[in-house]
């Protein structure tokens, strides 16, 4: 609708429908509710894996995730603690909540969980930069990344097959801190200070 606040007025259709598809055309989108109508569209939810940093390979179905149905959100963490990001997604209507557990082979990985003294209290926004060799991985501290849902605040990282890596951590206040040949496979906590801060498990 070119005119969403004006209840009167009406569109002409714009061109042709496939009714077999499910779609329609309503000239006053308030009316939608009314003739019955329903907004919902069911189709198969898509799985990208990616591959080394630079492409992407398409898992959808040997994943056992491409469900048909309206799915509007999805939380990824690791729910079952073994290392591996798993799913959490949700349908519109009612539907089940539906969790993917990941069964792909284990790497290294490392948690970070933060506590802002300067900054917000869950560290929301900070940039965590891991470097292993050659490789860097940048995470954004951002749970409320996803449509109607939000993942825990800690940050998983997959380091691949480093068993150490050095932190750059920059928070919200601009505080930076580094550290040092961390240890993968552990989880850390990070309290935000003004000198740079050891690791701990």
């Amino acid at each position: 609708m070119s005119q969403p606040m004006d209840r009167t007025c009406t569109l002409p259709q714009v061109g042709e429908v496939d009714l077999d598809a499910g779609e329609f055309w309503t000239g006053n989108g308030f009316q939608i509710a009314s003739k019955g109508e329903n907004l919902s569209a069911y189709e198969r939810n898509c799985v990208f894996m990616n591959f080394d940093g630079e492409s992407f390979i398409d898992g959808s179905f040997s994943s056992g995730a491409d469900v048909d149905s309206d799915s509007r959100s999805v939380m990824a963490t690791d729910f079952n603690n073994d290392g591996s990001i798993d799913l959490l997604v949700g349908s519109v209507g009612g539907g089940p909540l539906r969790l993917f557990l990941n069964r792909m082979p284990q790497r290294n990985r490392l948690r970070i969980e933060l506590e802002g003294t300067q900054s917000n209290r869950l560290g929301i926004g900070t940039r965590i930069i891991a470097k292993a060799g050659e490789r860097q991985v940048v995470r954004d501290v951002f749970p409320a990344n996803g449509f109607a849902g939000q993942a825990p605040a800690h940050v998983d990282l997959g380091i691949g097959d480093a068993e150490r890596v050095d932190l750059t951590v920059r928070w919200p206040s601009g505080q930076i801190q580094s550290l040092q040949a961390v240890p993968t496979g552990t989880q850390l906590k990070l309290v935000e200070s003004a000198q740079d801060t050891p690791a701990s498990n």
